[in-house]
Formats: C-alpha cells, sequence, structure tokens
C-alpha cells in the first residue's frame, strides 16, 4: 500500500539506524527499492554509503537535491527510501507526495527540529520546514535520545533528549548562528528541554492582552 513514512527525532536518537532495519526488512521481502542520501554528508561514511554514527551502513545514491534524484527515481521502483531529508530543498515535500499518489512508498529519515529547537528548514531560503513534511506522512516513527549534559560536578542528565544542542568550540551555538552544519559527536549533543540551551532566543511570556484575547475566544465544554 502506498504511503509515507518518517522517521524523525533529534541527533543521536537512531534515525538512521532504524532506517537501515527497515531496509533489511524490505531486502528480505525483495522489494524493488531505491536509496538516496544528501551528498554532502560523508560523517560516518563515504558518499555513497548510507551510514549511521554506531557503524550501520548500506549503499545509496547521492544526491545534492531534490531535482537529481527525481530524474534518477525508477518507474518500477517500488520503494525510495531518502536519508537526512532535512537536508533538501522543500521541492521534496511536493516529490513525496507525488510519488504516494503514484503508488509508490516513501520512507524518508531526519531532523525534526534545528539547533534553536524549532521545525528544521529546508533550504535555498524556503519559509517551509520539516514540520510541513511531517504533517503528509500516514506514519511517524518518534525517536528520542539520552541528554548527555554534564552538571558541575560531573554527573550526565540521562534524561529523554527531543533536542539537538550545537556547541562551538564547548559553548552552545547562538540563536542567529546558520542553521545548516553538518557535523557529529565534535558538533553537537543530544539534550533534554532543560539543558537545551540557545544564547539570543526569545521566549516571550503572554501579554494581557494575549491573555484576554484567549480568555475571549475560549470554549467551554
Amino acid at each position: 500500500m502506498a504511503h509515507l513514512t518518517v522517521i524523525t527525532g533529534p541527533m543521536f536518537s537512531g534515525k538512521s539506524t532504524e532506517l537501515i532495519r527497515q531496509i533489511r526488512r524490505e531486502q528480505i521481502a525483495e522489494k524493488e527499492m531505491q536509496l538516496f542520501k544528501f551528498s554532502e554528508d560523508s560523517r560516518y561514511a563515504p558518499a555513497e554509503k548510507l551510514a549511521s554514527y554506531d557503524g550501520g551502513m548500506i549503499q545509496a545514491v547521492p544526491v545534492i537535491n531534490t531535482r537529481e534524484m527525481i530524474n534518477l527515481v525508477l518507474p518500477d521502483t517500488q520503494l525510495v527510501v531518502i536519508d537526512e531529508v532535512q537536508f533538501f530543498d522543500d521541492i521534496i515535500i511536493d516529490y513525496v507526495s507525488h510519488l504516494v499518489e503514484q503508488g509508490k512508498r516513501v520512507m524518508a529519515a531526519g531532523l525534526n527540529l534545528d539547533f534553536r529547537g524549532e521545525p528544521f528548514p529546508f533550504g535555498h531560503g524556503s519559509t517551509r520546514t520539516m514540520a510541513d513534511l511531517l504533517v503528509r506522512a500516514d506514519f511517524i516513527v518518534k525517536l528520542s535520545a539520552v541528554c548527555t549534559y554534564r552538571g558541575e560536578v560531573g554527573e550526565r542528565c540521562g534524561r529523554e533528549a527531543t533536542r539537538t544542542q550545537r556547541l562551538v568550540s564547548g559553548n552552545p551555538a547562538h540563536y542567529t548562528d546558520p542553521v545548516k552544519l553538518i557535523g557529529a559527536q565534535e558538533s553537537y549533543e543530544a539534550r533534554c528541554v532543560r539543558h537545551h540551551i540557545v544564547p539570543g532566543r526569545a521566549c516571550p511570556l503572554p501579554t494581557r492582552l494575549t491573555m484576554k484575547m484567549y480568555e475571549k475566544n475560549s470554549v467551554t465544554l
């Protein structure tokens, strides 16, 4: 049955690991599939390998954007797999919907939030984000990691991590820093909400006016 599955979560939550596990299941079923990955991502393996940080690896076709992928997808393909989907341009949103309408299954993995804790924006100045892809998904596999923040005496937090902390020389990156920066443990950590620190991020509290508007428009059930 044609559908879109999105595997998502913060860095180090096992997205690519889960993707590789699903791919191997499909290989046992002898499905016609094509695997694609973002060509600039070579953190854990050469460009032609889809890899996870824990050492899992499988052959994939590196592409730089959605248009290149469109030219490579074959008519007989039953399953299209895309890793690190958040690094693509926003045409990918419409294209995966098109593939599903054609009767194909699509499985994509990627970050739901950027280092600021906001929906990850697609490239080339697009206003569309991973949230626009997730709302189109028929199935969502939401993963979490373990918070690796260490307190003053060196103890690790260990809470469930749903955020990605970017570090610059060991310090939290500023809110205005560029969103796209491909890196691994030298640049990022998994963090819980409590220990996710973004200097320069505004978190305004509700004003009296917005509270009055909420009370006016709220409905008592």
